[in-house]
């Protein structure tokens, strides 16, 4: 599979795969992938796990902190 995705086997596994599967669905489709969603799209009993293969960008720290307003 990774051979045929043009990825050298030697720098990537299927592990980072999915890793890379789980971000993209959150960054990209934000409005329809919850976290919830994509636990049970990666077949994890416990949403922690699922949070470990996620990454969260600085900008969207940067936008949820900007979209917070005390005052």
């Amino acid at each position: 599979m990774l051979k045929k995705a043009g990825l050298p086997p030697t720098r990537f596994t299927l592990h980072h795969l999915r890793h890379t599967f789980a971000t993209l669905m959150l960054q990209q489709n934000k409005d329809n992938v919850d976290l919830r969603t994509l636990q049970e799209l990666l077949g994890h009993e416990s949403i922690t796990s699922t949070q470990v293969y996620t990454h969260v960008e600085y900008e969207q720290k940067k936008k949820a902190i900007d979209s917070f307003r005390i005052f």
